[in-house]
């Protein structure tokens, strides 16, 4: 399985590297920095879409109650994690929002000693504090003190999104297995859908908000909007399904590391060429503590690997 986990890995990092930019674009030009958690209106109802053909398509299995509603409490989890995320974008790029995403390594390495009594080597924590150096190093290439404020503010907002995300996928890991991917999925799917769904029953200025968005310009606004989910949702699919067939720190660290370098590539080329789809600072400090905030992050995955034996 090792070659499949590995393939899952790449895909998930190369469409993850992707929706960044989408989510960038939807969040700036879309939803103009007001509201964009109203993105839930769509997202729910395409969850329990998908959730309801997969379950037509594919055979499902029969699982206690326990184990459904474990699955699809990793799918709520994953749902209220979108929450801060949308709402840090408002104040971070792409490239540094993957930065902050490679302290999710750290959750399922304390959650494997916390709760599965597996041990954490010397190189292992050697390992984490040097991805955790990167983030530091983002925030303090803000020159000015109101920017550093609130890159602060977004990195904390991102900390809480990996958390809830490590959260839902330490269910998947643990409460998941190959034989019964489709049905874990389905429920998660499910889990995904109703939540997102009760949080835009719960907040009607969401729901008005999408619709403003949407009556504007329609065809563009749901065709992006459609396009993202439509990837986000096969990313979840593939993400999954790495954790489970592979080590959950070591799957995480190696998806997040490939993301990274993908989304630094990319937010230089697609903000020299279309701008607002881009939207990288380019000022040349901060591609350079990027650049060095990638390699202490790709450098910690190795380790991680090697410590892992993998």
């Amino acid at each position: 399985m090792l070659m499949l986990w590995l393939i899952l890995c790449i895909i998930t990092a190369g469409i993850y590297s992707i929706t960044a930019f989408l989510d960038n674009y939807i969040t700036d030009v879309i939803f103009k920095n007001k509201k964009p958690q109203a993105l839930k209106v769509f997202n729910g109802a395409t969850y329990l879409v998908f959730a309801l053909l997969t379950a037509v398509l594919f055979n499902i299995d029969e699982v206690p109650l326990l184990n459904m509603g474990l699955f699809m409490l990793s799918g709520v989890l994953a749902s209220v994690s979108s929450i801060p995320y949308y709402i840090a974008l408002k104040n971070e790029e792409a490239t540094g929002a993957a930065i902050f995403y490679q302290i999710q390594p750290l959750f399922y390495l304390l959650a494997g000693a916390l709760f599965f009594h597996e041990a954490i080597s010397v190189p292992q924590i050697i390992a984490l504090i040097i991805i955790m150096i990167a983030p530091a190093i983002i925030i303090l290439s803000r020159k000015h003190k109101k920017s550093r404020q609130m890159q602060i503010r977004a990195g904390a907002l991102l900390v809480l999104y990996v958390f809830l995300l490590a959260l839902s996928g330490i269910i998947s890991t643990h409460a998941g297995n190959e034989n019964n991917y489709t049905t874990f999925f389905v429920y998660f799917l499910l889990g995904r859908g109703l939540s997102d769904v009760a949080l835009s029953l719960a907040n009607p200025s969401w729901r008005k908000r999408f619709k403003e968005v949407t009556a504007k310009k329609p065809l563009q606004s749901l065709g992006v909007i459609a396009l993202n989910q439509l990837l986000c949702i096969a990313a979840e699919f593939t993400s999954r399904l790495a954790l489970i067939l592979g080590v959950a720190a070591v799957v995480s660290a190696l998806t997040n590391s490939l993301e990274l370098i993908l989304t630094f590539l990319l937010g230089i080329i697609l903000t020299k060429r279309w701008p607002k789809f881009g939207r990288e600072h380019l000022h040349r400090h901060i591609i350079i503590a990027h650049l060095i905030g990638t390699v202490l992050c790709v450098t910690g995955i190795i380790i991680l690997q090697i410590a892992e034996g993998v």
